[in-house]
């Protein structure tokens, strides 16, 4: 009988077009087909918190059931510093608007206001509540779980301002709250796109190889 394997995740195992390109067959996901003979189920989505992929985690979940590993790729999308949280749609409108009529001004008082408020999509407490409900329900469900760590390059702080000590955070919460289950890895810089965040190809394939690496000798 053939394996069973949930993929859970933001944009990061999916193909994209900016700021580089990056196709289906090269993301990590994807990849990882090619080292693993087993049934694959996934639910990835652009701008997803894991608020938003534990919601749909009892469906996926459900569409394999009995699925040997749980593989979770999420954080960055809920601790990223913003200027304005998502109920905040009005003021995010009214500062686009302004930011087309006057460029520059309007990115400086985006800057400004990112650093000032220091707003995240999901707090820590939220965060580190979801966490634990991933892990309950991949023990309910008898799945091993694995968490890819939130990634970043060197020169992430310089494109996003506290994103470092965000990460940081993220990342102490999973390691508390998961223990082996967060996997580790470490990222050189060339492997990241020019936005400091998502993975070249090159990074996709490193990342699917490691995870092959931990997850083989419990297939």
């Amino acid at each position: 009988m053939k394996r069973k394997i949930v993929i859970l995740s933001d944009s990061l195992a999916l193909a994209r077009v900016t700021p580089e390109s990056l196709l289906l067959e090269e993301s990590w996901a994807y990849r990882l087909r090619e080292h693993v003979d087993a049934e694959w189920v996934q639910f990835s989505m652009g701008g997803a918190t894991s608020s938003d992929l534990l919601a749909q985690l009892e469906y996926w979940l459900h569409s394999a059931r009995g699925a040997d590993w749980l593989i979770i790729q999420a954080g960055i999308v809920d601790w990223a510093p913003r200027a304005f949280s998502r109920s905040e749609v009005i003021q995010q409108k009214a500062l686009a608007l302004f930011t087309r009529l006057f460029p520059r001004l309007g990115r400086e008082i985006f800057e400004r206001l990112r650093r000032w408020r220091q707003i995240s999509y999901v707090d820590s407490q939220r965060f580190r509540q979801n966490v634990k409900a991933f892990r309950q329900q991949a023990e309910n469900q008898e799945a091993r779980l694995l968490w890819i760590p939130v990634l970043g390059s060197s020169s992430y702080e310089n494109i996003l301002p506290g994103i470092t000590e965000k990460i940081a955070q993220a990342n102490g919460i999973l390691r508390e709250e998961l223990g082996s289950a967060l996997m580790k890895i470490e990222f050189a810089d060339e492997l990241f796109m020019s936005d400091g965040h998502h993975l070249r190809a090159s990074g996709h394939e490193y990342l699917a190889q490691q995870i092959f690496e931990h997850i083989k000798e419990r297939l």
